[in-house]
Protein backbone atom coordinates (compact mmCIF):
# COMPACT_ATOMS: atom_id res chain seq x y z
CA UNK A 1 0.00 0.00 0.00
CA UNK A 2 1.56 3.32 -1.05
CA UNK A 3 1.70 6.20 1.39
CA UNK A 4 -0.58 8.94 0.02
CA UNK A 5 1.18 12.08 -1.12
CA UNK A 6 0.17 15.58 -0.05
CA UNK A 7 -1.53 15.99 -3.43
CA UNK A 8 -3.58 12.84 -2.90
CA UNK A 9 -4.58 13.91 0.59
CA UNK A 10 -5.62 17.32 -0.73
CA UNK A 11 -7.76 15.70 -3.42
CA UNK A 12 -9.26 13.38 -0.84
CA UNK A 13 -10.41 16.27 1.32
CA UNK A 14 -11.59 18.21 -1.73
CA UNK A 15 -13.75 15.33 -2.88
CA UNK A 16 -15.00 14.74 0.65
CA UNK A 17 -15.94 18.41 1.00
CA UNK A 18 -17.70 18.43 -2.33
CA UNK A 19 -19.67 15.33 -1.40
CA UNK A 20 -20.80 16.94 1.85
CA UNK A 21 -21.91 20.00 -0.11
CA UNK A 22 -23.33 18.11 -3.08
CA UNK A 23 -26.82 19.49 -2.51
CA UNK A 24 -25.48 23.03 -2.78
CA UNK A 25 -23.68 22.19 -6.02
CA UNK A 26 -26.62 20.34 -7.55
CA UNK A 27 -29.30 22.84 -6.55
CA UNK A 28 -29.16 24.38 -10.03
CA UNK A 29 -29.24 22.06 -13.04
CA UNK A 30 -27.25 23.01 -16.12
CA UNK A 31 -27.73 22.06 -19.72
CA UNK A 32 -24.10 21.01 -20.08
CA UNK A 33 -23.62 17.25 -20.46
CA UNK A 34 -21.86 15.74 -17.44
CA UNK A 35 -19.48 12.87 -17.61
CA UNK A 36 -19.80 10.43 -14.76
CA UNK A 37 -16.75 9.71 -12.68
CA UNK A 38 -18.36 6.46 -11.57
CA UNK A 39 -17.00 4.80 -14.69
CA UNK A 40 -13.60 4.56 -12.95
CA UNK A 41 -12.96 0.95 -12.04
CA UNK A 42 -10.19 -0.67 -10.09
CA UNK A 43 -9.24 -4.21 -9.19
CA UNK A 44 -9.54 -3.41 -5.49
CA UNK A 45 -12.53 -2.97 -3.23
CA UNK A 46 -13.86 0.60 -3.20
CA UNK A 47 -12.22 2.64 -0.48
CA UNK A 48 -13.43 5.88 1.09
CA UNK A 49 -12.00 7.98 -1.74
CA UNK A 50 -13.74 5.90 -4.39
CA UNK A 51 -17.05 6.07 -2.50
CA UNK A 52 -16.69 9.84 -2.22
CA UNK A 53 -16.11 10.09 -5.95
CA UNK A 54 -19.13 7.90 -6.68
CA UNK A 55 -21.29 10.21 -4.59
CA UNK A 56 -20.16 13.05 -6.86
CA UNK A 57 -21.12 11.43 -10.14
CA UNK A 58 -23.63 14.20 -10.99
CA UNK A 59 -21.36 17.00 -9.86
CA UNK A 60 -19.42 18.82 -12.55
CA UNK A 61 -16.05 20.46 -12.48
CA UNK A 62 -17.74 23.74 -13.43
CA UNK A 63 -19.85 23.66 -10.28
CA UNK A 64 -16.76 23.09 -8.16
CA UNK A 65 -15.06 26.05 -9.88
CA UNK A 66 -18.19 28.13 -9.37
CA UNK A 67 -18.07 27.44 -5.62
CA UNK A 68 -14.36 28.17 -5.45
CA UNK A 69 -14.60 31.54 -7.16
CA UNK A 70 -17.41 32.70 -4.87
CA UNK A 71 -15.65 31.93 -1.58
CA UNK A 72 -13.83 34.83 0.13
CA UNK A 73 -10.07 34.53 0.56
CA UNK A 74 -10.41 34.46 4.35
CA UNK A 75 -12.69 31.40 4.05
CA UNK A 76 -10.48 29.56 1.59
CA UNK A 77 -7.24 30.33 3.42
CA UNK A 78 -7.52 32.02 6.83
CA UNK A 79 -4.74 34.47 7.59
CA UNK A 80 -3.53 32.41 10.54
CA UNK A 81 -3.17 29.36 8.28
CA UNK A 82 -1.34 31.41 5.66
CA UNK A 83 1.17 32.64 8.24
CA UNK A 84 1.59 29.10 9.59
CA UNK A 85 2.28 27.82 6.07
CA UNK A 86 4.87 30.55 5.51
CA UNK A 87 6.50 29.74 8.84
CA UNK A 88 6.73 26.04 7.97
CA UNK A 89 8.21 26.80 4.56
CA UNK A 90 10.85 29.34 5.60
CA UNK A 91 11.95 27.13 8.50
CA UNK A 92 12.58 24.16 6.21
CA UNK A 93 16.26 24.60 5.35
CA UNK A 94 16.36 21.47 3.22
CA UNK A 95 13.47 22.75 1.11
CA UNK A 96 15.21 26.10 0.61
CA UNK A 97 18.51 24.44 -0.32
CA UNK A 98 16.80 22.12 -2.80
CA UNK A 99 14.80 25.01 -4.26
CA UNK A 100 17.95 27.07 -4.73
CA UNK A 101 19.70 24.18 -6.45
CA UNK A 102 16.70 23.72 -8.74
CA UNK A 103 16.59 27.42 -9.60
CA UNK A 104 20.31 27.45 -10.36
CA UNK A 105 19.97 24.40 -12.60
CA UNK A 106 16.96 25.75 -14.51
CA UNK A 107 18.40 29.27 -14.75
CA UNK A 108 21.56 27.90 -16.33
CA UNK A 109 19.47 26.09 -18.95
CA UNK A 110 17.30 29.13 -19.66
CA UNK A 111 20.31 31.43 -19.82
CA UNK A 112 22.11 29.11 -22.22
CA UNK A 113 19.06 28.98 -24.48
CA UNK A 114 18.56 32.75 -24.48
CA UNK A 115 22.26 33.38 -25.21
CA UNK A 116 21.78 31.54 -28.50
CA UNK A 117 18.76 33.66 -29.44
CA UNK A 118 19.80 36.30 -31.95
CA UNK A 119 16.31 37.46 -32.86
CA UNK A 120 15.03 40.71 -31.42
CA UNK A 121 11.78 41.14 -29.47
CA UNK A 122 10.51 43.10 -32.47
CA UNK A 123 10.95 40.06 -34.71
CA UNK A 124 9.07 37.86 -32.28
CA UNK A 125 6.24 40.28 -31.56
CA UNK A 126 5.81 41.54 -35.11
CA UNK A 127 5.84 45.02 -36.59
CA UNK A 128 2.16 45.76 -35.94
CA UNK A 129 2.29 44.78 -32.26
CA UNK A 130 5.47 46.81 -31.70
CA UNK A 131 3.96 49.85 -33.42
CA UNK A 132 0.94 49.69 -31.13
CA UNK A 133 3.21 49.31 -28.11
CA UNK A 134 5.31 52.33 -29.10
CA UNK A 135 2.18 54.44 -29.64
CA UNK A 136 0.99 53.51 -26.17
CA UNK A 137 4.38 54.42 -24.72
CA UNK A 138 4.32 57.79 -26.51
CA UNK A 139 0.91 58.63 -25.06
CA UNK A 140 1.49 57.18 -21.59
CA UNK A 141 1.62 59.66 -18.72
CA UNK A 142 4.18 57.72 -16.68
CA UNK A 143 5.99 60.55 -14.87
CA UNK A 144 5.12 61.22 -11.25
CA UNK A 145 6.18 64.61 -9.90
CA UNK A 146 7.35 63.29 -6.53
CA UNK A 147 9.23 60.38 -8.10
CA UNK A 148 10.96 62.66 -10.62
CA UNK A 149 12.05 65.06 -7.89
CA UNK A 150 13.28 62.23 -5.66
CA UNK A 151 15.38 60.85 -8.53
CA UNK A 152 16.82 64.21 -9.56
CA UNK A 153 17.57 65.12 -5.93
CA UNK A 154 19.76 62.06 -5.36
CA UNK A 155 23.44 62.60 -4.54
CA UNK A 156 24.53 60.85 -7.72
CA UNK A 157 22.49 63.19 -9.93
CA UNK A 158 23.65 66.27 -8.01
CA UNK A 159 27.28 65.23 -8.42
CA UNK A 160 26.72 64.55 -12.11
CA UNK A 161 25.08 67.94 -12.70
CA UNK A 162 27.85 69.72 -10.75
CA UNK A 163 30.58 68.03 -12.78
CA UNK A 164 28.85 68.84 -16.07
CA UNK A 165 28.50 72.50 -15.09
CA UNK A 166 32.09 72.69 -13.85
CA UNK A 167 33.50 71.17 -17.04
CA UNK A 168 31.13 73.29 -19.12
CA UNK A 169 32.38 76.50 -17.52
CA UNK A 170 35.98 75.55 -18.23
CA UNK A 171 35.21 74.63 -21.84
CA UNK A 172 33.35 77.91 -22.29
CA UNK A 173 36.38 79.95 -21.24
CA UNK A 174 38.57 77.83 -23.46
CA UNK A 175 36.27 78.53 -26.41
CA UNK A 176 36.21 82.30 -25.97
CA UNK A 177 40.01 82.47 -25.54
CA UNK A 178 40.55 83.15 -29.24
CA UNK A 179 44.11 84.49 -28.85
CA UNK A 180 45.16 81.57 -26.68
CA UNK A 181 43.72 79.09 -29.18
CA UNK A 182 45.72 80.74 -31.95
CA UNK A 183 48.93 80.43 -29.92
CA UNK A 184 48.18 76.76 -29.21
CA UNK A 185 48.54 76.02 -32.91
CA UNK A 186 51.96 77.71 -33.23
CA UNK A 187 55.17 75.65 -33.23
CA UNK A 188 57.32 75.64 -30.09
CA UNK A 189 55.30 78.24 -28.20
CA UNK A 190 52.01 76.37 -28.73
CA UNK A 191 52.98 73.22 -26.79
CA UNK A 192 54.48 75.37 -24.03
CA UNK A 193 51.24 77.35 -23.74
CA UNK A 194 49.17 74.15 -23.66
CA UNK A 195 51.37 72.70 -20.92
CA UNK A 196 50.97 75.87 -18.85
CA UNK A 197 47.21 75.77 -19.42
CA UNK A 198 46.88 72.13 -18.34
CA UNK A 199 49.04 72.66 -15.26
CA UNK A 200 47.01 75.71 -14.31
CA UNK A 201 43.79 73.73 -14.58
CA UNK A 202 45.20 70.97 -12.39
CA UNK A 203 46.12 73.53 -9.76
CA UNK A 204 42.68 75.11 -9.97
CA UNK A 205 41.03 71.69 -9.69
CA UNK A 206 43.10 71.03 -6.57
CA UNK A 207 42.57 74.39 -4.88
CA UNK A 208 39.40 76.10 -6.11
CA UNK A 209 37.81 73.03 -7.65
CA UNK A 210 36.20 71.63 -4.47
CA UNK A 211 34.85 75.08 -3.56
CA UNK A 212 33.36 75.67 -7.01
CA UNK A 213 31.92 72.17 -7.23
CA UNK A 214 30.44 72.51 -3.75
CA UNK A 215 28.70 75.70 -4.86
CA UNK A 216 27.49 74.00 -8.04
CA UNK A 217 26.10 71.07 -6.05
CA UNK A 218 24.11 73.45 -3.87
CA UNK A 219 22.92 75.24 -6.99
CA UNK A 220 21.80 71.99 -8.63
CA UNK A 221 19.38 71.45 -5.72
CA UNK A 222 17.58 74.55 -6.92
CA UNK A 223 17.98 73.49 -10.55
CA UNK A 224 16.34 70.15 -9.74
CA UNK A 225 13.05 71.90 -9.00
CA UNK A 226 13.25 73.69 -12.32
CA UNK A 227 14.19 70.46 -14.10
CA UNK A 228 11.29 68.53 -12.57
CA UNK A 229 8.86 71.30 -13.52
CA UNK A 230 10.29 71.22 -17.03
CA UNK A 231 9.82 67.45 -17.27
CA UNK A 232 6.27 67.55 -15.89
CA UNK A 233 5.20 70.50 -18.03
CA UNK A 234 2.34 69.57 -20.40
CA UNK A 235 4.10 71.46 -23.19
CA UNK A 236 7.06 69.07 -22.93
CA UNK A 237 4.99 65.91 -22.58
CA UNK A 238 5.34 65.06 -26.27
CA UNK A 239 9.12 65.52 -26.23
CA UNK A 240 9.61 63.17 -23.30
CA UNK A 241 7.08 60.79 -24.81
CA UNK A 242 9.26 60.62 -27.91
CA UNK A 243 12.30 60.01 -25.69
CA UNK A 244 10.50 57.09 -24.08
CA UNK A 245 9.66 55.73 -27.54
CA UNK A 246 13.33 55.84 -28.54
CA UNK A 247 14.28 54.02 -25.36
CA UNK A 248 11.70 51.25 -25.79
CA UNK A 249 12.39 51.02 -29.51
CA UNK A 250 16.11 50.49 -28.87
CA UNK A 251 15.25 47.61 -26.53
CA UNK A 252 12.88 46.06 -29.06
CA UNK A 253 15.54 46.22 -31.79
CA UNK A 254 18.30 44.58 -29.74
CA UNK A 255 18.91 40.81 -29.84
CA UNK A 256 17.21 39.01 -26.97
CA UNK A 257 20.57 37.59 -25.91
CA UNK A 258 21.84 41.12 -25.22
CA UNK A 259 19.00 41.78 -22.75
CA UNK A 260 20.26 39.22 -20.26
CA UNK A 261 21.76 40.76 -17.11
CA UNK A 262 25.48 40.10 -16.56
CA UNK A 263 26.04 36.63 -15.05
CA UNK A 264 27.58 38.13 -11.91
CA UNK A 265 24.57 40.38 -11.36
CA UNK A 266 22.06 37.58 -11.93
CA UNK A 267 23.95 35.26 -9.59
CA UNK A 268 24.11 37.99 -6.95
CA UNK A 269 20.37 38.64 -7.18
CA UNK A 270 19.55 34.94 -6.82
CA UNK A 271 21.90 34.65 -3.84
CA UNK A 272 20.38 37.71 -2.18
CA UNK A 273 16.89 36.30 -2.72
CA UNK A 274 17.60 32.97 -1.05
CA UNK A 275 19.66 34.64 1.70
CA UNK A 276 16.58 36.73 2.46
CA UNK A 277 14.36 33.63 2.51
CA UNK A 278 16.76 31.92 4.91
CA UNK A 279 16.83 34.83 7.35
CA UNK A 280 13.27 36.16 7.15
CA UNK A 281 11.01 35.60 10.14
CA UNK A 282 7.29 35.02 9.86
CA UNK A 283 6.82 37.98 12.21
CA UNK A 284 8.37 40.17 9.51
CA UNK A 285 5.72 38.99 7.05
CA UNK A 286 2.73 39.64 9.30
CA UNK A 287 2.39 43.26 8.25
CA UNK A 288 2.28 42.17 4.60
CA UNK A 289 -0.34 39.54 5.45
CA UNK A 290 -2.34 42.16 7.36
CA UNK A 291 -2.23 44.45 4.33
CA UNK A 292 -3.33 41.70 1.91
CA UNK A 293 -6.11 40.34 4.11
CA UNK A 294 -7.38 43.78 5.10
CA UNK A 295 -7.80 44.55 1.42
CA UNK A 296 -8.65 41.15 -0.07
CA UNK A 297 -9.72 38.97 2.87
CA UNK A 298 -13.47 39.48 2.36
CA UNK A 299 -13.26 39.42 -1.43
CA UNK A 300 -13.69 36.43 -3.73
CA UNK A 301 -12.11 35.52 -7.03
CA UNK A 302 -15.17 36.52 -9.04
CA UNK A 303 -14.63 40.12 -7.88
CA UNK A 304 -11.47 40.07 -9.95
CA UNK A 305 -12.41 37.87 -12.90
CA UNK A 306 -15.55 36.06 -14.01
CA UNK A 307 -14.22 32.53 -14.52
CA UNK A 308 -17.57 31.20 -15.78
CA UNK A 309 -17.75 33.94 -18.41
CA UNK A 310 -14.27 33.00 -19.63
CA UNK A 311 -15.12 29.28 -19.76
CA UNK A 312 -18.41 30.02 -21.57
CA UNK A 313 -16.51 32.05 -24.14
CA UNK A 314 -14.12 29.20 -24.91
CA UNK A 315 -15.63 25.71 -25.10
CA UNK A 316 -12.16 24.33 -25.75
CA UNK A 317 -10.80 25.90 -22.55
CA UNK A 318 -13.83 24.63 -20.66
CA UNK A 319 -13.30 21.08 -21.93
CA UNK A 320 -9.55 21.28 -21.22
CA UNK A 321 -10.04 22.40 -17.61
CA UNK A 322 -12.60 19.67 -16.98
CA UNK A 323 -10.39 17.04 -18.62
CA UNK A 324 -7.32 18.02 -16.59
CA UNK A 325 -9.19 18.09 -13.27
CA UNK A 326 -10.92 14.78 -13.92
CA UNK A 327 -7.62 13.16 -14.92
CA UNK A 328 -6.16 14.38 -11.63
CA UNK A 329 -9.07 12.73 -9.79
CA UNK A 330 -8.60 9.53 -11.76
CA UNK A 331 -4.89 9.48 -11.01
CA UNK A 332 -5.53 10.01 -7.31
CA UNK A 333 -8.07 7.18 -7.25
CA UNK A 334 -5.73 4.87 -9.12
CA UNK A 335 -2.78 5.52 -6.81
CA UNK A 336 -4.96 5.25 -3.72
CA UNK A 337 -6.24 1.87 -4.89
CA UNK A 338 -2.77 0.55 -5.74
Amino acid sequence: MMVPSHFQVALHFLLLFLSLNANAFLSHETSRPTRSISSITTTHHPNSLTITALNLQRSTVREAIDWFQQEPLETLLPKADALQILDELVCNETLIDDSEALVEKNWAKIESRIQDENRSPKELLGEETCDRLLKSVANADIYDNEAVRAFLSSDAINTLFAKILYDGIYEFFQTIDVFGNLISNLPIIGPIRNQIRDETKRNLDRTLGPLVQGFLRSYTKVAVLQASDFIMSPSNKKSFGNANVRLVSSILDRPISSLLPPPEMAAGLRKDLFDYVRTVKVEDLEQYADFVYDYLGDKSLNRLVNVNRILDSSPTLDATVERVVRRAFVNALTEESS
